[in-house]
Formats: structure tokens, C-alpha cells, sequence
């Protein structure tokens, strides 16, 4: 039995105590008052009794659905509910630094969808199991688990994150990839510690997005979340940000790929693993990027450079944006046929025609459009057959394998499907004169990366 259902258990005994322990009580100071009178009959102790026999009754069924309203455990997996969870967190933070840790059933969606939803359902109820089972023998009797959705389980662990590393590491070496009833499981964690903050609410959703980008949890941790957050709107506030330009060769004139950093109030760069999923949280990502544009507007000149911007797709359909991108020539006519945006997405776009409208105008207008990840994502390759796009960039992983024969021949067939599509096709990454020349020899239009140009500033550019 799991900690969880023997906190389960003891809350409904005490719960059955306190809504049964005023019905006997009742009942034995009746009884009692009753048979001590002189004037007591076995008529009135009759109505007496099937009166009290109905309170019971009514208290009984009483019971049963009160007991329906104070679940404190998830039907399937028997562990905490959410509010009981958060409420047991929330007290042990006002008394120590604790330490959150997600795990995450990666592929629970496709467990579902080729074994059924009972099969994913026991596979969470193992999961659980194997959760207690792991820790207890690490000597943590007493473990708090709750699943959060999905596939989603939180547990928290007094003290600071540190003493914990080797621990989640040894979990995930032991279950991160594993069979069980022969079904393939995934497994992920990521934690932090309540260091960063006491709000439960901003410690969940940064263990969010360390899980969805994959970054360290070390990483840029100069503030708290609530910190971090106002140093994020400040700099947003203020356009205090840095534009950095990578050279991409070749083509008819110089090309550039910027990456954007924000800065803090001690001048420190904010990375984009940071500030990005606080803007898209607070839902004000569009204002940045709109900043950016007009920014990079404001250094074409007569000159034939070219600089690539990144935008998120959202961003790209937004209405807003799409006026202000609309008008922007109007205040910046050297900067017309000289802005690539470019834009990824995992998911495919449910209006795809209006998509691809947008898409459309914004060419029209004197934008070029760019797909990212092609290769990596099916959406690029499904948007490069559906929308007409100016270039599409290789997902990393291929350069990284670029040496490996078949990677070579998926480049040559993704490369040609682009150039039919009427796409010039951009591989990054490029570290060496081999990789150099071997990208060349596969006919692709750009190339980027430390061998070919560092990193600029503004001011040298």
C-alpha cells in the first residue's frame, strides 16, 4: 500500500469519527435521560428509538456523500487530488525549503492510442508503485504524489534540490526508458527548489517549462521566480534588449540571423530559454517581437543586407502583428524585400487557410517567410506543400549527423523536395572546412555557423 492510500484511509476513519461520534453521543445522552426517569414508557422509548434509528440513517447516507465531496485521492492512481496536494505543500513551505520534482509519462498519449485508456490507466497505477517503491527503499517513507494531469505526477521532498540530484538521476537510469507488461514507457523528470519562490502556482509553471525545453534548472538562476518575472516586464518596458547578427552564406548579398537577449537591471543578458516562457505566459510575446521587427527595420538602408527574423506563429496570425508588420514600410521603406520572418510549430495550424492567406500577404507586402525545423518537425514539411515559403532551415539534428551516410541521403531527398517547392534550403552549425564542404556538395543554398562568421554586435555590423 502506497502512502498516499494510507493517507486516504486515515482521513476517511477520521471523517467517518467525526460525522458518527455526534450521532452515538446523541444516542447514549437519550438513552441515558430516558431510562434514569420515573416516567419512562416502553411506548415513548419505542418512538424514541425508531426516531434516533432515523437520524442514523440520515447521517449515514449523509456521510456517504459527504464523503463523495472530500476525496482526497485521484480515483485512478489513488494519488493526492490537486487541491489536497497543493494544500499540503503550501504548509510544509511555511516551514522549510522544499524541493518539487515532476515525472512525466512521455508517451502516455500513445499508450492510450494503441493499447486503450485501461492499459494506460494501469500503467500510471504501476508508475505510481514503482514511484513509492523506489523511494522507500531510499529510506522516504512518507512520499507526496499527486497526479497533476496526464501523465504528470508531482512529488515534493523536504530540503534543497541539490541533495536530490544523484537520486532523480538514479530513478530515471533505472525507469527513464522501460517495459512494463510489455509496453514501451518514456519517463522524464525535471525539479527545482522553493528558493526561487513560496508561490506554488510560479514553482509549477517554471517546472513546466524547464520540462517542455529541456534546459538546466542551474542555468541564469541570478533571481527568483518573482524577480526574474518583474526583470523580464522591466527590460520588455524599457526595449532594453540586445540584437546579436550571425553571418549566413551566400547569397546574391549578405544575410543575417539575429538572436535576441533581454537585459537585466544589472546589464546581464536574460536567455531565451528564460524570458521566452514567461512573455508567452503573460501573453505579451507579441509586443517584443513587434519591437524587434521595428528595430531591425531601422538598420536597412541602401545597402543589400538581408536579416532574418524569428517569430513565433502565433505572433504571425496575431491581427495586431499583422497590421503593424503591414504598415512598417510605411515608416521604413528601405527595410521592404530586405525582413525574413521565420517561424516553427509543433502542432499543425487548425485554420490552415486563413493561415496560408496571412502567409500570402505578408509576402505581398515585401516580407520573405521561412520555415524552421525542417526534418524535425512534420508540420515544416507539411506547411512547406501547403504554403509558398521563401527558404526552410534543416532541423540541428542533421548537421550533427551530417557525417553519417544515411543522413546524408534524407538531406539530399528533404533538399530537392524544398527546391521543387520553390524554397532555397539553410543548414547551420557548420563547425569545419569537412562539414563545410560536405554541405556544399549536397546543393544547399545556406550556410552558417562558427566556421563561416561569429556573433556580431550593432556596432559591428
Amino acid at each position: 500500500m502506497t502512502y498516499t492510500e494510507q493517507k486516504e484511509r486515515e482521513y476517511r476513519f477520521a471523517l467517518a469519527l467525526r460525522m458518527g461520534l455526534p450521532i452515538f453521543f446523541l444516542s447514549a445522552i437519550t438513552l441515558f435521560a430516558l431510562l434514569t426517569r420515573n416516567y419512562t414508557t416502553l411506548s415513548s422509548l419505542i418512538v424514541l428509538s425508531i426516531a434516533l434509528l432515523g437520524i442514523m440513517i440520515y447521517f449515514i447516507f449523509y456521510l456517504i456523500y459527504q464523503s463523495t465531496h472530500e476525496n482526497i485521492t485521484d480515483t485512478i492512481t489513488h494519488t493526492f487530488t490537486p487541491e489536497y496536494f497543493f494544500r499540503l505543500l503550501s504548509k510544509a513551505l511555511s516551514k522549510k525549503t522544499q524541493t518539487l520534482v515532476l515525472i512525466s509519462v512521455e508517451n502516455l498519449w500513445s499508450i492510450n492510442e494503441r493499447y486503450g485508456v485501461k492499459n494506460g490507466d494501469i500503467a500510471l497505477q504501476n508508475m505510481v508503485i514503482k514511484l513509492d517503491h523506489f523511494f522507500r527503499d531510499k529510506k522516504i517513507e512518507k512520499l507526496p504524489v499527486n497526479r497533476y494531469k496526464g501523465g504528470d505526477f508531482l512529488l515534493f521532498l523536504p530540503g534543497e534540490k541539490g541533495q536530490y540530484i544523484s537520486l532523480i538521476e538514479l530513478f530515471l537510469s533505472k525507469y527513464q526508458n522501460h517495459v512494463d507488461n510489455e509496453i514501451e514507457i518514456r519517463v522524464e523528470a525535471v525539479m527545482l527548489d522553493s528558493r526561487l519562490s513560496d508561490n506554488v502556482e510560479l514553482l509549477v509553471s517554471r517546472l513546466y517549462e524547464l520540462h517542455n525545453d529541456r534546459i538546466s534548472s542551474e542555468k541564469e538562476e541570478f533571481y527568483s521566480i518573482n524577480e526574474l518575472e518583474n526583470e523580464i516586464v522591466d527590460a520588455l518596458e524599457q526595449k532594453h534588449f540586445s540584437v546579436g547578427f550571425w553571418p549566413v552564406c551566400c547569397d546574391e548579398y549578405p544575410t543575417f540571423d539575429t538572436t535576441i537577449k533581454l537585459i537585466d537591471s544589472e546589464g546581464r543578458f536574460i536567455h531565451q530559454s528564460r524570458y521566452i516562457p514567461v512573455l508567452n505566459r503573460l501573453n505579451i510575446m507579441r509586443r517584443l517581437e513587434s519591437d524587434v521587427l521595428d528595430t531591425i527595420a531601422a538598420l536597412c538602408d541602401e545597402r543589400n543586407r538581408n536579416f532574418v527574423i524569428n517569430v513565433s506563429p502565433v505572433t504571425l496570425r496575431n491581427p495586431h502583428f499583422f497590421e503593424h508588420a503591414m504598415t512598417l514600410f510605411e515608416r521604413y521603406p528601405m527595410s521592404r524585400n530586405k525582413i525574413t520572418l521565420m517561424f516553427e510549430e509543433k502542432e499543425y495550424c487548425h485554420q490552415l487557410e486563413r493561415f496560408v492567406h496571412q502567409i500570402a500577404q505578408y509576402r505581398k507586402a515585401g516580407y520573405q517567410i521561412a520555415l524552421d525545423r525542417l526534418g524535425g518537425y512534420h508540420t515544416t514539411l507539411l506547411y512547406l506543400k501547403e504554403m509558398q515559403v521563401d527558404m526552410v532551415r534543416f532541423d540541428p539534428l542533421y548537421i550533427r549527423h551530417i557525417k553519417e551516410a544515411g543522413y546524408q541521403n534524407i538531406i539530399q531527398g528533404l533538399n530537392l523536395s524544398a527546391h521543387l517547392c520553390g524554397a532555397k534550403t539553410w543548414i547551420s552549425m557548420v563547425e569545419d572546412a569537412y562539414t563545410n564542404n560536405l554541405v556544399q556538395s549536397l546543393k544547399i543554398n545556406y550556410r552558417q555557423g562558427n566556421y563561416l562568421g561569429r556573433i556580431l554586435s550593432a556596432e559591428q555590423l
